[in-house]
């Protein structure tokens, strides 16, 4: 089956909107608990106490949310595996192609530097990634599981 673009579009832009807040949400809440020193001018915010210590949630956070929208996505849509492969592949393009633009190009208070963001950023940007592209397989493992359960 072909992968239907409007849908899968569509489940990423929600999908990408909600983990960029539950992570943004998770760094605050740590930092009002916490009160990290604040970073020393000229450092990467990547390399701040508050993101050091709260980017493996970000990554956990990917793992659950990707997922669940694959789900969303392939509801009441019979799927294979070429076309879960399909969806990570897509869904890992854009979300690489709107970290350049948002992140890097668009010049902004939350914008990086190129070095900051493919180089500063690792392993977490690779395992977040990583995340992405597999969430459709996630979601296959899971449901699977869940009617052998079932049966």
């Amino acid at each position: 089956m072909m992968l239907n673009i409007k849908r899968a579009l569509m489940c990423f832009l929600i999908a990408y909107l909600l983990v960029t807040i539950l992570a943004v949400a998770t760094s605050l809440t740590y930092e009002n608990i916490v009160h990290p020193p604040q970073p020393v001018p000229g450092v990467s915010p990547l390399q701040s106490q508050v993101f050091v210590a709260t980017v493996p949630y970000h990554v956990v956070i990917m793992l659950i949310i990707w997922p669940v929208f694959a789900g969303i996505y392939f509801r009441r849509r019979p799927s294979g595996i070429k076309e879960r492969w399909t969806l990570g592949t897509f869904w890992v393009v854009a979300a690489m192609l709107v970290d350049l633009i948002c992140f890097v190009i668009v010049k902004s208070p939350y914008s990086f530097s190129f070095y900051e963001f493919y180089v500063l950023y690792q392993p977490w940007l690779t395992l977040i990634y990583l995340a992405i592209f597999l969430s459709p397989l996630i979601h296959l493992v899971f449901s699977t599981r869940a009617e052998i359960e079932k049966s």
